[in-house]
């Protein structure tokens, strides 16, 4: 099956862009932990290409509502997840700067959350 790429729109989103470095950066954590551990990192990594695909749906204007609320909940969920599996993994990494890189960018995807809720609340 041929790869679908976004809309250009989307593929230049901020939200899109720490989406993919995440995904990039958990896919290198995933080769460098020891075997033990490999499966735990690949587990991190889908976790990443969904909140993508999720960030996906949520940036594309030709999404329905419903859907993008939908697309919300499931990236915020996917981050969380994430952020849980991260934490045993990062002591293992042989090359401390792929954790480095993979927090920043999921502190960018976990960023969004705090906006969504900020404007779902004003009063928070």
């Amino acid at each position: 099956m041929p790869k679908i790429s976004p809309r250009e729109s989307v593929r230049e989103h901020p939200l899109y862009r720490s989406a993919m470095a995440a995904q990039h950066a958990a896919y290198q954590l995933m080769r460098d932990v020891p075997a033990p551990s490999k499966a735990d990192a690949t587990r991190l990594h889908a976790a990443l290409v969904h909140a993508t695909t999720w960030a996906t749906a949520l940036l594309d204007d030709g999404v329905a509502e419903k859907d993008r609320n939908a697309a919300r909940a499931g990236f915020e969920a996917s981050v969380a997840s994430a952020t849980e599996m991260l934490v045993p993994l990062a002591p293992l990494a042989d090359d401390a700067g792929i954790v480095d890189t993979l927090e920043k960018r999921m502190e960018e995807l976990r960023g969004v959350k705090s906006e969504s809720a900020a404007k779902a609340d004003p009063a928070a």
